[in-house]
């Protein structure tokens, strides 16, 4: 599970870049790496007409998709690469066409091979949109 070639890198820098080129799906939906730093990861993603539902506003599972990325981003930080057992989202506000996602995420805990993440997701003006716990297991390096 853990990323192809993946190496021993010293630096957070160098951990987040080797994992964002192997992350497809990242890249795809155009989300990016806005801060990096031991056990806290800020990405972006620009909403687009792409991402909404019927009712006209942010799908649900585009934001989830985003908070679950940060938690990745998060592990991989700490040298730690993670799979999530188990997440739980709060929807607080919609998003919208147009507008930027700003999710920043933080781990909580860690105990065993077990660890907690807090993601926050805001849109370009600080509108809350919504909060993600996830708690996540520990993949061992191949």
């Amino acid at each position: 599970m853990t990323t192809p070639a993946a190496k021993d890198y010293e630096t957070v820098e160098d951990r987040i870049r080797h994992l964002y080129s192997f992350d497809k799906s990242s890249q795809h939906l155009g989300i990016e790496v806005v801060e990096a730093e031991a056990g806290r990861v800020v990405m972006s993603m620009a909403v687009q007409d792409s991402m909404l539902n019927g009712h006209g506003i942010l799908h649900g599972g585009y934001l989830f998709t985003l908070g679950d990325t940060v938690f990745a981003f998060v592990c991989e930080s700490l040298g730690h690469p993670s799979v999530s057992r188990q997440a739980e989202i709060t929807y607080i506000a919609p998003g919208a066409a147009g507008s930027k996602l700003i999710a920043t995420g933080v781990e909580r805990t860690r105990y065993g091979r077990n660890n907690i993440v807090d993601i926050t997701i805001e849109d370009q003006d600080a509108q809350h949109l919504a909060e993600l716990r996830v708690f996540g297991v520990h993949v061992p390096k191949k």
